[in-house]
């Protein structure tokens, strides 16, 4: 029977728990130096928990040289991790202690007094302020104020979407994105039988009434097949967060204020359309009145998500600059390496992906949690410290913190490890961290396993629709359906890993697995059967025509407007739109919102003499492209917050609700331009007949590769 871990010391919870995390071996001065204490002291700590160890059929190893790591298998593993969550009946944490001084400070709006805080936790008033003291580096990257006064208590000033903010910063700190689910529901289950002990996992919980969570994750669930897009796992479990503590805040009568002006700019965005169809589900299951300010700001976190796949990115008008910066970071991180990246599609397209919620985040000082930093800056400290710097030359406006900078680094090192040795494999893999972690395990999967046939990476929510045509599932987590063979392993896939899953595909094959044996028959019956159905073949064809029609209207329409003496953005964009609409209604209003697009932020291209303008709208009839060229220079804000000299006004119009293959068609030329120097060349040199023969020939490999 296993130990019971609530009557552990602090320190031997917080050493089991750090060596739970890695599955090498790890040096006892580099487990003393993560903990603060000396390598002595985790000497003598290790007696007790290898009896702990032993209670859970895990074994402590140590290998000289190398250093110590838990033995055992990953249900054992699980069952230990979960009992930990219990902590001590005598003393937490100095760590624990703080986040349950959180919780309770968020939780009131009246000061606490220190002595009422210290008897809760069995401390000395002593320890409590020096607790605060630790908590102020907390609070210096948030937008909340802890205010301490004698005789008065402790409190904390700032907005209601700070508190929400700083509520799930802490429930991200403290829970892995597999476990905070499995916990939830643990606890909800095991409520009844509640012994009061105060658990970090229930305070952290407790936040919001338990049933809430899941009511809020069952909503969400149903609604997965509406939403226009899907989420990377850790950004779903997000939005859990996010709308269960909105929900909670709101049945106790605290809503968030946004500035009327930025809420009237959401407002055109789709997300605030998801926003606001989540909403309406929400306020039918709890009886509530949602503020469109809270619409506002949940449009914020869907527009700062973490997207579930690239999707072929077709590069939005809107997100230029994140195709601007992706091309710079890869050019840098190209030079540095000598690796053909540029070349690299899936790379561009998961990067443009990536940087349009990330610049979005920093912008708005939305953090992001990055459960994988710590390994990533381990295990790629080179790449990281290149990416970091590549960084710094395109964002030269914007400091990318290190969680960015993290999923940055998987995104490269996927790249540069499939450059290495690429294989087709045969497996489910699923990630919970997003697209470059899950692309990051795909290419090692490639590369380690070769007898694999074939691999797919998927979201848990799609496991049942995909599962029928595979014969198991490699998984970062453990999934709680016993029908689905599968094993779990590290993101990173240690070289155990590797070992371990030869030996279940082993086993896996020697068992003549059923789905092995018939795959291979549907497969054969799906290619022959659907993958040129008529359907499928009428409707590729009409695609085409539509991209044949739109490129050779826009190349036949092309043209170098007149050269202008102007030196005001806003009199040479109405001097452009005159040139190119002649109603002078319409070019009133494109000027307009072209103006508009302009005061939003920086429309130069950075490295170029070349500016960016484009919009949609209801007067514009047709698709557009032309150049204003400027006899002389002026200084325009550029993408990456600069100023730079500008000789050419690029001019990029669209009509609103088009088919998807016309704004395929206008992102493609927005490729053209920032595809090489030479191309920023050519389009600066305002040569329409060499302009015209490099687009038609672009557009020609471009639907080749279509094709």
């Amino acid at each position: 029977m296993p130990l019971p871990t609530n009557f552990m010391s602090a320190r031997e919870r917080e050493l089991l728990n750090y060596l739970l995390k890695y599955d090498e071996e790890t040096p006892v001065s580099t487990v003393a130096k993560e903990l603060n204490v000396s390598s002595r002291t985790i000497h003598r700590d290790l007696k007790g928990v290898e009896q702990t160890l032993k209670s859970y059929h895990l074994e402590l190893m140590k290998a000289t040289g190398k250093g110590i790591k838990i033995q055992g298998s990953p249900e054992n593993k699980q069952e230990l991790e979960l009992a930990l969550l219990q902590p001590s009946a005598v003393e937490y944490t100095g760590e624990e202690r703080r986040t349950l001084i959180l919780c309770s400070l968020l939780e009131n709006t009246e000061p606490i007094k220190l002595n009422s805080l210290a008897i809760d936790l069995k401390v000395t008033v002593a320890t409590i302020s020096y607790d605060l003291d630790k908590l102020e580096e907390w609070f210096s990257n948030s937008d909340l104020t802890l205010v301490r006064r004698r005789g008065f208590g402790v409190k904390i000033d700032g907005t209601e979407s700070a508190k929400r903010a700083a509520m799930s910063q802490l429930i991200a700190e403290n829970f892995m994105e597999s476990d905070l689910f499995r916990v939830m529901r643990e606890s909800i289950k095991n409520k009844a039988a509640s012994t009061g002990t105060n658990t970090i996992s229930d305070r952290l919980l407790g936040l919001v009434e338990q049933d809430k969570w899941v009511m809020v994750e069952k909503i969400l669930a149903d609604m997965s097949e509406e939403l226009p897009y899907s989420f990377a796992d850790s950004a779903y479990i997000g939005l859990v967060v996010h709308l269960t503590l909105a929900m909670e805040r709101i049945s106790q009568g605290e809503n968030i204020e946004i500035n009327e002006a930025y809420l009237d700019s959401l407002r055109d965005t789709r997300e605030f359309e998801v926003a606001q169809f989540i909403i309406s589900k929400l306020e039918k299951v709890f009886h509530l009145t949602v503020p469109e300010a809270e619409v506002g700001y949940i449009t914020m976190h869907l527009r700062g998500a973490k997207l579930r796949e690239d999707q072929d990115h077709r590069l939005d008008l809107d997100h230029f600059s994140s195709a601007v910066h992706a091309r710079t970071l890869m050019k840098y991180i190209q030079r540095e390496t000598g690796e053909p990246l540029l070349e690299d599609n899936s790379l561009y397209q998961g990067l443009i992906a990536h940087l349009e919620p990330a610049l979005y985040r920093i912008r708005e000082n939305m953090a992001i949690h990055n459960p994988l930093l710590k390994e990533i800056k381990r295990d790629y400290f080179e790449l990281f410290q290149m990416v970091k710097r590549a960084a710094d030359e395109s964002f030269q406006e914007i400091k990318l913190p290190d969680s960015e900078i993290g999923f940055l680094v998987l995104h490269f090192g996927s790249a540069l490890e499939k450059i290495q040795n690429v294989h087709k494999v045969n497996a489910l893999v699923v990630c919970s961290s997003g697209i470059g972690s899950s692309k990051m395990l795909v290419t090692r999967l490639r590369k380690e396993i070769p007898e694999i046939d074939e691999l797919k990476s998927i979201s848990m929510m799609d496991l049942e629709q995909e599962y029928e045509a595979f014969d198991f599932i490699i998984s970062t987590l453990e999934l709680s359906n016993e029908e689905y063979p599968s094993i779990v392993v590290n993101p990173f896939l240690s070289e155990k890993d590797v070992d371990r899953v030869r030996q279940f595909i082993k086993q896996l094959t020697k068992g003549h697995h059923p789905r092995t044996e018939t795959k291979d028959k549907v497969r054969s019956i799906e290619q022959t059967s659907t993958h040129h159905s008529y359907e499928s073949t009428i409707q590729e064809l009409a695609s085409f025509q539509l991209y044949s029609k739109t490129i050779v209207h826009l190349l036949k329409t092309f043209r170098v407007l007149t050269w202008t003496d102007s030196t005001e953005v806003y009199s040479i964009l109405k001097e452009a739109c005159t040139e190119i609409e002649n109603d002078s209604s319409s070019s009133e209003k494109i000027t307009e919102k072209l103006w508009a697009r302009y005061e939003m932020g920086g429309v130069a291209i950075p490295g170029s003499t070349l500016a960016l303008f484009h919009t949609r709208s209801n007067v514009v009839k047709e698709p557009c492209f032309q150049i204003k060229p400027l006899h002389a220079s002026l200084p325009i804000h550029a993408m990456d917050g600069t100023t730079t000299n500008v000789d050419c006004f690029l001019m990029l119009l669209a009509p609103v609700d088009e088919p998807p293959e016309v704004y395929e068609v206008l992102s493609a030329i927005s490729g053209q331009i920032i595809e090489s120097e030479e191309s920023l060349t050519l389009f600066t040199s305002a040569d329409e007949r060499k302009i015209k023969e490099h687009m038609s020939q672009a557009f020609r490999e471009w639907l080749t590769q279509k094709l």
